[in-house]
């Protein structure tokens, strides 16, 4: 039976006092109750938006443990930016762009080392999208600081960002047209947060580009794109000498999770789980891969295209949808994806990685199923209910001890779940 939310905010959806409980994986050891359902990305402030798309949220990480995270989530969907506590479901802070044509696709935590401020670490949120600006912002302050046009172009987008998880200062960005620029923003420090941007090096694959992620193991940048992954090895000294022109990795998985094998390969989300397993997903195979890197390119013998064998194969909707982003945390030890009905799929790493190789699918630790809501804001508009129509979770963020998950959707929702603690459940 599904969880009834009864909405009738500009900003909110709150649980009904009722205990019900949620589908979920048969012998479940886990379970989420919504807590927070909010519509905080709407245009003009429309209470009744159900048209901007929510593209990612991340977890601010600690600013004294980078392994942990805070209770702070950011979201970006349409030209705003939001900073969220999950705890409370309250909007901290929010930053609206100044060009109502941006469209905000991507977002990307970092934390700072900067001189003469106390503490000496400081959060900053790197953010881009439709318009090819690179916008810097330390919620902290309340402040954008920064903004640079990384491409002057009416169909070049920013698809990704992301920092260097052990050189902070570095940043990688991605654009729709398979370029991938690395930049060192330096360190900015209020009150004037003084700063040049320097750009370090430019990679070339060819293909649009939709996720980066960076493997400490092996030194690794990867590219989801639309026909497989691409990967440049990328180490200190390539970033410090500028090297130009590094030659392209390319990754194909199998094919028998997929009906049609001309089909190209698109691959629309990619994250690092642990020590060098990263999870992919392919879009039509109705799986998620986790392989090992490492392994991977012992085992290339100098080919071009680089053969993946995965290790473990979880099961995972047969959509025919796209762009549905995975969610990690390797401390939580959780994983985490949606579909395009609004559910979300929670997987046990611990789990997955004990299962004996080449066995059956692995199953997931449960599923959260969308709840009924009563939308009294859609209904003095006249609009239909969000569940007659497809609801893509397009991107699911994990906090550190795996209390909350946040999922964000084509239907600007934010969705705040929180763990509920039962006899048996998995502690973290």
């Amino acid at each position: 039976m599904k969880r009834r939310l009864v909405y009738d905010a500009a900003h909110e959806v709150e649980c009904e006092t009722e205990n019900l409980s949620l589908p979920s994986a048969e012998n479940c050891q886990i379970d989420y109750e919504p807590t927070h359902f909010l519509r905080c990305h709407s245009r003009k402030n429309d209470p009744a938006d159900v048209q901007t798309q929510v593209w990612q949220c991340a977890f601010e990480p600690n600013r004294d443990d980078p392994k942990k995270t805070t209770n702070i989530v950011a979201t970006c969907g349409g030209n705003i930016i939001c900073f969220i506590n999950v705890k409370t479901g309250e909007v901290t802070e929010k930053f609206i762009s100044k060009d109502i044509r941006e469209m905000f696709y991507s977002i990307a935590w970092t934390t700072l080392f900067v001189d003469l401020v106390d503490p000496p670490q400081m959060n900053i949120l790197a953010a881009g999208g439709a318009r090819g600006t690179l916008h810097l912002i330390h919620p902290e302050d309340g402040i954008a600081f920064f903004e640079h046009q990384i491409m002057r172009s009416k169909t070049v987008t920013i698809s990704s960002l992301l920092f260097h998880p052990k050189q902070c200062n570095i940043l990688f960005c991605a654009m729709s047209d398979g370029h991938v620029t690395g930049w060192d923003i330096g360190s900015p420090s209020p009150p004037d947060y003084k700063m040049q941007l320097n750009h370090l090096l430019t990679l070339e694959a060819r293909l649009e580009i939709f996720n980066l992620v960076y493997s400490l193991q092996g030194d690794v940048l990867m590219a989801a794109c639309s026909t497989g992954v691409c990967g440049w090895i990328v180490t200190r000294d390539t970033l410090q000498k500028k090297n130009e022109g590094l030659p392209m990795l390319k990754f194909q998985f199998p094919r028998k999770h997929v009906q049609d094998t001309s089909e190209p390969q698109l691959v629309d989300s990619l994250h690092v789980v642990q020590d060098g397993i990263i999870a992919t997903k392919c879009a039509l195979h109705g799986v998620i891969y986790l392989w090992d890197l490492m392994a991977t390119l012992s085992a290339r013998d100098g080919e071009e295209i680089i053969a993946v064998t995965p290790i473990h194969v979880l099961s995972w909707s047969n959509t025919d949808n796209y762009f549905m982003n995975i969610g990690c945390h390797p401390v939580a030890g959780l994983l985490a994806c949606g579909d395009d009905r609004g559910a979300l799929w929670l997987y046990s790493l611990s789990e997955a990685m004990q299962t004996e190789e080449h066995e059956t699918k692995v199953q997931p630790l449960a599923i959260l199923e969308w709840p009924d809501i009563t939308d009294l804001n859609l209904d003095r508009n006249r609009k239909l209910r969000l569940d007659v129509y497809d609801i893509v979770v397009d991107g699911v963020a994990i906090n550190c001890t795996g209390k909350y998950l946040v999922a964000v959707t084509s239907n600007n929702m934010v969705c705040i779940w929180k763990r509920v603690e039962q006899t048996g459940s998995l502690k973290k």
